[in-house]
């Protein structure tokens, strides 16, 4: 007896048929922050974590769309795992790892500096991270639901200076709160800080950029994704970024 499939039966089948990754890219979130990740006009999007992140993609032949988004929305969207999707660069911390996978790093920052406004002489005076953020008569300028690395992370619920806490304010409005009294310093990473200020419009003889000497070596960034991912596909990726 011979059976007859139809054209439409048939496609079905084949479209079934195909590898799950080619059916479903995962979204990989961004947001520009140079010189970690800038989009061109055709939408590719390059730099410290964004070359390194769609290399690891492509070489482990995994599809993705590139999607801007605010860090705080990213980190809720990975957090409630409705899609498959993952962030570029983020820090690791015990928090994201409850709810998140993690690739092996694509980058690892320069020690952090703070950025304060020229002539600030309490910021001046502190050599030390740990008495910076002991002392009470300056305030700590932090971006709601980020995090500056465990080391920063854990000596700010140590020593609880005062802060200032802005949700989803840009480069930009920061510089302007410093420059204005509102807050006396924030963290930045060194690869950044210049191109912050000159891309805002000022000088970068208006701001301190300030080192520190028990600062330690500068954070590692991963792609981060929801737990929808499968581990298989943080193995392919982890493999193409050994």
């Amino acid at each position: 007896m011979r059976y007859f499939i139809s054209p439409i039966v048939f496609s079905i089948l084949f479209i079934c048929s195909l590898p799950v990754k080619a059916q479903n890219p995962i979204q990989l979130y961004y947001y520009e922050r140079a010189p970690y990740a800038v989009a061109d006009n055709q939408g590719d999007v390059s730099g410290l974590i964004a070359t390194p992140a769609a290399k690891a993609f492509k070489q482990a032949s995994i599809p993705f769309r590139w999607k801007k988004m605010p860090f705080k929305r990213q980190l809720a969207t990975i957090k409630h795992n409705k899609k498959k999707a993952c962030g570029i660069g983020w820090f690791k911390n015990p928090e994201r790892e409850a709810f998140a996978r993690f690739t092996y790093e694509i980058y690892q920052d320069k020690p952090a500096i703070t950025i304060s406004r020229k002539g600030n002489q309490i910021l001046a005076q502190h050599s030390n991270l740990k008495a910076l953020l002991s002392d009470k008569n300056v305030k700590l300028l932090v971006k709601d639901g980020f995090s500056y690395g465990t080391y920063i992370d854990g000596l700010i619920e140590k020593y609880k200076p005062e802060t200032v806490v802005v949700v989803a304010s840009t480069n930009v409005q920061m510089l302007q709160m410093i420059l204005a009294g509102r807050a006396d310093y924030y963290f930045s990473s060194e690869e950044e800080a210049e191109h912050i200020i000159r891309s805002a419009g000022y000088e970068v003889s208006q701001f301190q950029l300030q080192h520190y000497d028990d600062m330690p070596a500068g954070n590692r960034r991963y792609i981060t994704c929801s737990q929808q991912v499968e581990p298989e596909i943080i193995d392919s990726l982890n493999r193409a970024l050994k």
